[in-house]
Order: structure tokens, then C-alpha cells, then sequence
């Protein structure tokens, strides 16, 4: 399983980096406009600073932080993820894995009302996601009781080769403009 993972992340990559960026900006924005009804509904919102690979989590951040809603990102840790509050995205600097993170100054308590958005390669709508292959959310996500939801592509819908160490989060919103969008596909 370890190696089909492998290959999976390795062609995912691949084919995210070869995405139309025009493409890419509709779905961006047409998954954040799906995601404004849970984050106007929670009490704090736990993100990440996305890449240039990944679906844009910066205009949530800035959404968050405009609308005065306690917005944290997460610092990894040899195998845990601590999150903590920023105040502006001038707090966040390049981290471990090249990723920005925030500075190690208010941490976060995650609750019932917090809204934890997390990151895919891929995603079956079931609930399970290919991460990077860390483990950092799904150890993050056993011991969450707010609400978790996956953010990825239509044309990253696939079958989620799964372990038992995989956590499932509570929803997932795929774009509705992808390449694929409305028709049938053949899955992973």
C-alpha cells in the first residue's frame, strides 16, 4: 500500500503542476465561494497556507481575518501539528517543508465550533483524502471534535486507497467547473 501511495502522490503532483492556470483560478474561487457558508457559521477556522499546487487557501485567510473570525495555521512538528492564531499573513514565514507557517506565538485551541479546512491530492467524497504522506492531519483530525472538510478539484475525485491509520473528515467540496465537471469518469 505504501508504494501504491507513493506513485499516486508522485502522479498527482505531476499533473497539479501541469494544471491550466485559468482552470485553476475558476475552481479556486468556486470552492471558496462553497466553503463562506461553514466558515460564516464557525468560531474559528484552522487553515494552512496553500501552494501553488494546491486549492488557494489565502482569500479564506483574508476573508477570515476581515471578518474579525480567529483564523490559525498549523506548524509541523516532527509528527504533530500545533496550530496558532495570526492577526495578518505578514506573521506567516517559509517553515518546514517550504510551507509558510505562522509564528509560534498564540497557539490555538480547537473546539466544537472550529472549522478545520484540509489539504488533498486527491479526495473520493467520502471523506477520505491523499495527504502528502506525513500523517499530520489524520493524527491531527483523531482527536478534533470541530467540523473537518476537505477542499481538492473535481478532477481530483478519485478512489482513496485507505489504512486504518486514515481519519475520515466530516465533508468534502470539490469545484464544479472542472475539466470533468458533469460528466461521468472512471476512478482510480
Amino acid at each position: 500500500m505504501h508504494e501504491l501511495k507513493k506513485r499516486l502522490r508522485a502522479e498527482l503532483i505531476a499533473q497539479r503542476q501541469a494544471m491550466d492556470k485559468a482552470l485553476k483560478e475558476r475552481a479556486d474561487r468556486d470552492i471558496f465561494e462553497q466553503l463562506l457558508l461553514m466558515v460564516d457559521a464557525a468560531k474559528s477556522v484552522f487553515t494552512y497556507a496553500s501552494t501553488p499546487i494546491e486549492v488557494d487557501t489565502r482569500r479564506v485567510i483574508d476573508y477570515c481575518l476581515e471578518k474579525g473570525i480567529p483564523t490559525a495555521l498549523p506548524v509541523s512538528g516532527d509528527t504533530e501539528l500545533d496550530f496558532y492564531y495570526i492577526e495578518n499573513t505578514g506573521e506567516l514565514s517559509r517553515g518546514r517543508f517550504g510551507i509558510d507557517e505562522p509564528l509560534k506565538i498564540r497557539k490555538a485551541a480547537a473546539d466544537k465550533n472550529t472549522l478545520c479546512i484540509v489539504p488533498a491530492l486527491c479526495a473520493d467524497g467520502l471523506g477520505y483524502r491523499l495527504g502528502y504522506g506525513r500523517g499530520y492531519y489524520d493524527r491531527f483530525l483523531s482527536g478534533f471534535e470541530g467540523t473537518s472538510v476537505i477542499i481538492c478539484y473535481k478532477d481530483f475525485k478519485r478512489v482513496v486507497p485507505t489504512e486504518f491509520h486514515d481519519k475520515k473528515a466530516d465533508y468534502t467540496i470539490f469545484d464544479r467547473t472542472g475539466k470533468y465537471a458533469g460528466k461521468r469518469r472512471k476512478l482510480y
